[in-house]
């Protein structure tokens, strides 16, 4: 590679996950021509500026650090308890990530028919 010549391409855009959630190596395994750090970046970003990522847990292992598990936004209650059903550790956050929407109905509303005078 000559001295001019980038490593990565800065106008790529990231292919997310279409699964419930994923970790950064499905990430990489979807955007192959992405080094690894910039995917991490791009990740970063689209978790804490955007708010189209959210962290819900992450796999337990071994030694080291464990793998982080993302969904995209809005996070789903099914989401959760599917992560929840594949041995996934979930953050503490985890439930008020999930959007819940207060529905009322609105009050019954009384015609009033104005009373005619008979001719």
């Amino acid at each position: 590679m000559n001295q001019n010549t980038r490593k990565n391409k800065t106008n790529q855009t990231v292919v997310w996950p279409t699964t419930s959630y994923f970790t950064v190596n499905d990430l990489k395994a979807l955007n192959p021509a992405f080094v690894l750090i910039t995917l991490r970046v791009r990740l970063s970003n689209a978790r804490d500026e955007d708010g189209t990522v959210a962290e819900i847990g992450f796999i337990p292992g071994g030694k080291g650090r464990p793998q982080k598990v993302f969904a995209m936004t809005p996070v789903t209650q099914m989401v959760l308890d599917k992560a929840e059903q594949d041995g996934i550790q979930l953050v503490e956050n985890a439930k008020k990530l999930v959007n819940v929407l207060n529905v009322t109905t609105p009050d019954p509303v009384t015609a009033s028919v104005p009373a005619t005078a008979s001719h």
